[in-house]
């Protein structure tokens, strides 16, 4: 098969769809020597891609256009029929023609949900072009139950086409144990133990006014924590800005902003408790990363995050500021319950692998092949 791969968005570090994809394709270098794969790219020299340049079945191929509403329905249009493609793999949107077979994967429909969540322009251009490739494709993979069900209650789809394929976990976390290496690393972003943690886009969707204010009120109980928030700033993140300077414990919160993936581990593997109120999540990658490296998790019990997490962490209406505070100064204040939900998290995590969801889309893209 000649299977081409839209991997525009491993260049853009710190988002969940760059963690899928770069892990999905080191997945499949890893897998599968037999397929032709072509990664269609922007930047053919950004650093991520140096893995892919001596593989024989791997080769970049620069869309040079950055812009997608240029990029996709023109440039990579053309591609897949000069390359004659057999199977054209996308996340969320798919040009209106295109040679081969269509696999996309969805990880979920915030936009249609929450289009506040989004800049106008985005939401609309997401809920336009995502139903005319959910219209197309011949299979679409997601990484959650909940999703599924999402998306198939939301578009005229066939289900036996709706895949979930779960998203795996790095190995990197869960090896650092928190030692000497870890304070140091951590030490360059300003954080010292103890703190608290919360790894995501600074959007409206993590729900992050409400963690604010129920770390205001738990450190008005005496917390001694910090709260360090790991994570770009997003869509409307200067809200969330007036927000921290309005509160009298803004001394202990720190923004570290972007954290690359080598140090990322460091900060998971010396908090105390890790916390992720998001209101709409697909999968939710730092809740695994977070389980993986044996931090309690504290998390909605809402969309798709119930489902990942299971018996292995902390669910709570995360709307409701003072169930947060009680869970988590009771965290804090339980050596032996944080051990035990450590435990349980290192053990679902285990469970979650990118060489599974490796083999999983290449078992996709066979099915589609042969029809």
């Amino acid at each position: 098969m000649r299977i081409g791969i839209d991997a525009h968005a491993a260049e853009r570090d710190g988002s969940g769809n760059c963690t899928y994809i770069r892990n999905l394709l080191r997945g499949l270098s890893r897998v599968d020597k037999q397929n032709e794969y072509l990664l269609y790219v922007t930047d053919p020299g950004h650093p991520f891609y140096r893995c892919f340049l001596e593989s024989d079945n791997f080769k970049l191929k620069s869309l040079h256009i950055k812009t997608p509403l240029l990029r996709i329905p023109l440039v990579l249009a053309g591609r897949t029929y000069i390359d004659k493609l057999d199977i054209l793999h996308v996340q969320y949107n798919s040009p209106l023609v295109f040679r081969g077979s269509l696999v996309v994967t969805i990880h979920d429909l915030s936009f249609l949900h929450h289009p506040e969540f989004f800049s106008r322009r985005e939401a609309l251009r997401l809920k336009v072009l995502t139903q005319s490739t959910v219209r197309k494709s011949a299979c679409i993979l997601t990484g959650s139950q909940h999703a599924r069900d999402d998306i198939i209650q939301a578009y005229p789809v066939d289900p036996v086409k709706v895949r979930v394929v779960s998203h795996g976990i790095s190995d990197r976390f869960g090896a650092e144990k928190g030692g000497e290496l870890s304070l140091q690393t951590v030490k360059k972003y300003g954080v010292e133990p103890p703190y608290i943690l919360f790894v995501g886009r600074l959007n409206p969707r993590k729900n992050l006014p409400v963690l604010l204010k129920a770390f205001e009120m738990c450190k008005a109980q005496g917390l001694p924590h910090r709260l360090v928030i790991v994570g770009k700033k997003d869509f409307a993140a200067q809200e969330l800005q007036a927000l921290l300077k309005s509160l009298s414990s803004k001394e202990d919160i720190l923004l570290t902003g972007f954290v690359p993936d080598e140090d990322l581990p460091h900060l998971y593997s010396l908090a105390e408790v890790f916390v992720y109120p998001s209101l709409y999540e697909g999968v939710g990658l730092p809740v695994l990363e977070a389980m993986s490296s044996g931090v309690p998790v504290v998390t909605s019990n809402s969309t798709s995050l119930k489902e990942v997490v299971g018996n292995a962490g902390v669910l709570v209406e995360t709307t409701r500021v003072e169930d947060l505070v009680r869970v988590i100064l009771r965290l804090v204040d339980d050596p032996a319950l944080r051990e035990r939900l450590s435990e349980k998290g290192i053990a679902r995590a285990k469970a979650f692998s990118w060489a599974k969801t490796a083999r999983e889309t290449l078992d996709a893209y066979c099915q589609v092949y042969l029809g």
